[in-house]
């Protein structure tokens, strides 16, 4: 099946002039070509001089994002993918959902993780059940009164007035604002792995792999083999799993201690700061990264494969220039990296040389001032292969 995005509808939100390509590789590097395509694996353009393996980058940026503050309906997809909706029927294996940026799309349902019909209202069951679908049952949230049920059954169809699902062997009908959502049964197999993660203006969001960029479309192969077709102007940017580069953030460590030495122990946080808002360094905001408080040590596994550490590090925005943190990478015990940062100081990218290191540790000890306002950030830190 092939999914084909509609250009009439991407065209309404054609970028503006201020957007500007740019593709960035693994070590941060950062270019601006005036053109960009790809075909057989290889980014390509005018401005750049020789063809880059799209296992060679992070990203690609085509323009803004700017996500719609009410989607009436959310698709969580396989893989991290992520439609947001203004309309949602279910017939059968299929879902048709009408978007504001791709007009209508039929995505089969053995390719959604879940659909959420309440998107502003936050159930951390469901989220739960999300992130660990049932093998063999689909689990219905219900609104019941002022509460939300669960139920755990087989989801049949959803209408524009009722969803029907069966319940014990028996089919039930109730009327479809009794829905809050519903997670599919997912069976013993994990997700398929993915390559890239392709984000539209609308913040929708599609992982799989990308085929072929040019004459103003994307062509992609989203988990399960369904082909989409994206027109350019739809698209916000490209981000791409490489086989070497891994963040640390996605790693669990092998060993972890936290010493506070005029608070209670605060918890290293993953992808956010050590407040649980976005990792921002300056102006810099950043989506990957570990945020965590004087004294911190995390240990990672690198069993001798990657070659260097990166990573932007300052103290977080969020403390207002407060803070004075010494940073220390370690590799296999011997210190690689020290430096001193307070909370005044612009980010600062570093790129530390890691080779055959077993075990790499992060560690954040307090600078001056006791540990106050130490919140220490490790932006897109990241392990990196020289080459395959």
């Amino acid at each position: 099946m092939i999914l084909t995005f509609c250009s009439a509808a991407a065209a309404q939100q054609a970028p503006s002039a201020k957007d500007a390509l740019s593709y960035t590789l693994l070590g941060g590097e950062t270019q601006t070509p005036k053109s960009l395509a790809i075909a057989a694996g290889k980014l390509t353009g005018e401005g750049i001089t020789q063809a880059i393996s799209l296992d060679d980058l992070r990203q690609i940026r085509l323009a803004a994002v700017t996500p719609d503050a009410k989607p009436a309906v959310v698709l969580h997809l396989l893989g991290g993918g992520k439609v947001f909706a203004k309309s949602l029927t279910i017939i059968g294996d299929e879902c048709q959902a009408e978007t504001t940026l791709a007009g209508k799309l039929t995505i089969p349902l053995d390719q959604v993780r879940g659909i959420r019909l309440e998107p502003a209202v936050v159930n951390p069951e469901f989220d739960k059940a999300l992130a660990a679908p049932l093998a063999d049952k689909d689990r219905l949230f219900i609104k019941i009164e002022d509460k939300v049920d669960s139920a755990v059954g087989i989801f049949k169809s959803l209408s524009d007035k009722e969803f029907q699902f069966e319940l014990g062997g028996e089919g039930k009908t109730l009327p479809r604002e009794k829905l809050f959502g519903f997670v599919v049964a997912q069976g013993a197999a994990e997700d398929d792995p993915t390559k890239a993660l392709i984000t539209l203006r609308d913040a929708t969001l599609l992982a799989g792999e990308v085929d072929s960029l040019s004459g103003g479309k994307l062509a992609a192969r989203l988990p399960g083999g369904s082909g989409v077709v994206i027109p350019q102007e739809a698209l916000a940017s490209i981000a791409f799993r490489s086989s070497r580069l891994v963040f640390l953030s996605d790693l669990k460590p092998v060993e972890e201690e936290q010493r506070s030495i005029a608070f209670l122990d605060v918890p290293w946080q993953k992808d956010r700061s050590v407040q649980s808002r976005t990792l921002t360094l300056g102006s810099r905001t950043f989506e990957k990264g570990i945020g965590c408080h004087a004294e911190c040590r995390l240990t990672f596994a690198a069993d001798g494969k990657w070659d260097v550490l990166a990573a932007v590090i300052g103290i977080d925005s969020e403390t207002m220039g407060k803070g004075d943190c010494i940073f220390s990478v370690l590799a296999d015990g011997e210190s690689v990296f020290t430096r001193r940062v307070k909370g005044t100081d612009p980010p600062q990218e570093i790129r530390v040389d890691i080779p055959r290191a077993k075990k790499v540790t992060l560690l954040v000890e307090a600078g001056a001032g006791l540990d106050l306002g130490d919140h220490a950030d490790w932006c897109d830190v990241r392990f990196i292969k020289n080459s395959k």
